[in-house]
């Protein structure tokens, strides 16, 4: 019985990993059809350094990958529970085997956009595996293994505002001889220099739609948008001072004007990359500026309703949906621009 028990569930799973595949196959043979005339304008205004943009983000967002989930770690739990009544200290889990794994699936994706050898594909996972392959010391490894749960809370706590201070707090570039200062604008400006991984994320996302908007046409821009509204959101954060002074400016006027300026940047890169018309990207602008400032705002999942949709065992949380998705009014007024 259990043998038929796990024979079915490996079925099962073998179904689903299937069907997502051939949808994704489909999609992405298929994705520069759904905007045509967008695809044309973006083939004709596409920059002669897509290669360059393609190396850049693909090194921003594996040293971003590092140093939020190191590839070699071990938690507490696994050692005490797992490795070491074993006798063993490992360091690699199925997050390690899913990243190498995922960085390879962009490598082949970013050689087929810019019709690069197929061999080429090859640069990522190793270079994932020459940026990852250490801490090899237990001190180092459970270090690494807090480090890997901290990146990971924002899809654990559900409490923005815990999550972007533990990561900041981890990951944060501190200057101790810093001179004290009243502006706020200033103290802003320390905090997004501080906090590294803002910049760099918006280096990965801008290289790596440079890369993938020949292959994906409309699409990319919409993907563009979607991870934009996180460096927005980040950095509307880094500009939210309501927690240590009053006041409707340090609480959501700074954040606005922050997020206002991410997206301005963001629309500026769109209107390199895509021709389009004044309307679209002041919507594009719009749609930006409020999908950042809403999810820079505090939010936190304090009740939790299951509901089964009733196919193939899936059930999801309409709160945790919620608050993953906030925001996305946003993003829906960008996709709704283009078609126009």
């Amino acid at each position: 019985m259990k043998l038929l028990s796990t024979a079915s569930s490996a079925i099962y799973y073998a179904f689903i990993a299937a069907l997502i595949a051939s949808v994704s196959v489909y999609a992405w043979h298929n994705a520069a059809a759904l905007l045509p005339s967008l695809a044309q304008r973006t083939t004709a205004a596409l920059p002669a350094t897509a290669t360059i943009g393609a190396g850049l983000g693909s090194l921003a967002l594996i040293v971003l990958l590092e140093a939020l989930y190191p590839l070699r770690s071990l938690s507490l739990g696994r050692w005490v529970y797992a490795d070491r009544p074993r006798g063993r200290m490992g360091g690699v889990d199925k997050l390690s085997i899913a990243q190498l794994a995922g960085v390879s699936l962009l490598g082949l994706a970013l050689c087929a956009s810019l019709h690069l050898p197929l061999y080429a594909a090859i640069t990522l996972p190793l270079l994932r595996f020459a940026i990852g392959w250490r801490s090899f010391e237990l001190a180092s490894l459970l270090r690494a293994g807090r480090t890997r749960a901290i990146g990971s809370s924002p899809f654990g706590l559900l409490d923005s505002e815990v999550s972007a201070d533990a990561i900041a707090s981890q990951s944060a570039r501190l200057r101790p001889r810093s001179h004290a200062t009243a502006s706020l604008s200033l103290l802003f400006a320390r905090r997004l220099f501080r906090r590294w991984y803002i910049p760099l994320g918006a280096v990965a996302v801008m290289g790596l739609t440079l890369a993938l908007a020949p292959q994906l046409g409309g699409l990319a821009l919409i993907g563009f948008a979607a991870a934009w509204t996180i460096v927005g959101a980040a950095t509307g954060r880094a500009a939210s001072f309501g927690r240590i002074v009053d006041g409707a400016w340090p609480d959501w006027g700074l954040p606005l004007a922050a997020t206002a300026g991410a997206a301005v940047v963001g629309t500026a890169f769109i209107a390199t990359v895509w021709k389009l018309s004044l309307f679209t990207l002041a919507a594009c602008c719009l749609g930006l500026s409020y999908t950042a400032f809403k999810r820079s705002r505090p939010a936190r999942v304090t009740t939790m309703n299951i509901i089964d949709t009733g196919g193939f065992g899936a059930s999801f949380s309409p709160e945790v949906f919620g608050y993953f998705m906030r925001g996305s009014y946003g993003i829906a007024a960008i996709a709704g621009a283009l078609f126009l």
